[in-house]
């Protein structure tokens, strides 16, 4: 269990949730870097695929991201995920400004239009999906170490039109759409995303045995 989910030093748990804010950055980045080989991809399995690199490399490297520790609440703690939600939002949102620099141009507008004309039940119930799909690709790679594991639920919920909460802010940050309707789908997402992951863990539902 890490030192900051509970019952440890202040100074020692600030050290910690530093930490995290610094592997969520690089999460965030590296789920940026997925969205832009997914938006230069003109094939959507192909696109699919490639964006799968980003998670792989997350969970390889033990980066923080959302949608891969939420499923794991009681471990991590309410701080954390916070700390690692405002990380990730910082890391995809980098990317976007620095492509958005670049030569080149994406039609960014197709990708995030229908997310904010969508509705809230809409986006939710696609959020929950994403949600059991990351926490299967995050578990499954935990126990077996296969990467094979990891790329299926991730060609899954992009091919499904899942929602992907940290996916979006960098698709938003890019789009430069931060208002009412964005912010509402972000945190539709973001609890759609928690309750498809507690969905399949089902550790979340067994009351802990007294020792």
């Amino acid at each position: 269990m890490p030192p900051y989910a509970g019952g440890h030093k202040p100074k020692q748990m600030k050290k910690e949730l530093v930490n995290t804010f610094s592997l969520a950055t690089l999460a965030g980045i590296m789920i940026g870097f997925g969205g832009v080989i997914y938006l230069m991809c003109a094939n959507k399995m192909v696109g699919a695929l490639l964006f799968s690199f980003g998670l792989l490399t997350i969970v390889c490297q033990g980066f923080a991201l959302y949608t891969g520790r939420i499923g794991y609440f009681r471990q991590y703690g309410l701080m954390s995920i916070l700390v690692t939600i405002a990380g990730n939002f910082l890391g995809t949102w980098a990317v976007a400004k620095g492509f958005a620099l670049t030569r080149h141009t994406v039609d960014i507008a197709s990708v995030v239009a229908p997310k904010l004309q969508d509705s809230s039940l809409s986006v939710l119930l696609l959020s929950i999906g994403c949600g059991a799909m990351m926490y299967l690709a995050v578990d499954s790679y935990r126990k077996s170490k296969s990467w094979l594991f990891v790329i299926m639920p991730i060609v899954i919920f992009i091919l499904s039109g899942f929602e992907h909460s940290i996916a979006n802010m960098f698709y938003l940050s890019l789009a430069g759409e931060w208002g009412v309707e964005a912010l509402r789908i972000t945190a539709l997402a973001l609890v759609g995303n928690a309750v498809g992951s507690w969905m399949i863990n089902a550790k979340n539902f067994t009351l802990k045995q007294k020792e």
